[in-house]
């Protein structure tokens, strides 16, 4: 009976073993993502953009934002901000 009892609790535990799931997790991949959100919202007029590239260590992030008569873009083309590039485009009114 005991031999029975053990045979049984060693496959349940094999069934049990085999179902789970063993992930592991690549510490060592090579990151790479791109994402893009923005706000445009007609009643108070807020339009505001951002969007984010990273390909290795290479990250590059992108704002905007409208004001009242100038658009304004800002772009850092590296994670340390080393090279900013801003844009503003004014907006005549007449």
């Amino acid at each position: 009976m005991a031999t029975k009892t053990l045979i049984i609790l060693v496959l349940v535990v094999a069934c049990v073993y085999a179902v789970h799931e063993y992930k592991t997790h690549d510490y060592y991949a090579h990151p790479k993502y791109e994402f893009k959100y923005g706000v445009d919202d007609p009643h108070t007029h807020d339009l505001k953009e951002r969007a984010e590239k990273r390909d290795g260590h290479t990250v590059e992030q992108e704002y905007g934002w409208h004001e009242k008569d100038r658009e304004v873009k800002l772009k850092k083309l590296d994670e340390h901000a080393q090279q900013v590039k801003i844009e503003i485009q004014h907006h005549h009114h007449h």
